[in-house]
């Protein structure tokens, strides 16, 4: 088969390769955790949390997941660094992804800014783990 061989040396070039690579798996938490709270906040915009009143925003969670892996990998040397790479990826997606509402401090998305920024954390993240062979 013609597409088998090339389909190989894909996966063994883009992703067996990086799996060693903490950026690699950095990446592998942020894109699909940004993909996914874009489609829901996009198709589900009334399902959130809500405490006393007030909106608990995706960033919120993000925050909390970034200070848990800080706190874990400050504390036990011998946890999984692939697992708080991925942790890692997911909060700093979900925290990034309303980018928007801290740089205006509003309640409003601002979703072109927060998608300016999500975009170019993403091609920095594709550049570590990709560019950088290149570049050697």
């Amino acid at each position: 088969m013609k597409v088998a061989k090339p389909l190989a040396f894909a996966y063994r070039e883009l992703i067996l390769n990086r799996r060693k690579q903490i950026p690699f798996w950095i990446l592998v938490g942020f894109l699909p955790t940004f993909i996914i709270s874009r489609l829901l906040v996009h198709n589900y915009p009334d399902v959130f949390m809500q405490v006393y009143g007030v909106h608990v925003h995706h960033f919120t969670y993000g925050i909390f997941v970034l200070a848990i892996v800080g706190f874990v990998s400050l504390v036990w040397n011998n946890f999984s660094r692939t697992i708080l790479a991925i942790l890692y990826g997911i909060g700093l997606s979900l925290s990034f992804d309303e980018f928007g509402m801290w740089l205006r401090l509003s309640d409003n998305y601002n979703l072109e800014q927060s998608e300016d920024i999500m975009v170019s954390i993403l091609v920095f993240l594709v550049f570590l783990v990709y560019g950088i062979g290149i570049l050697r």
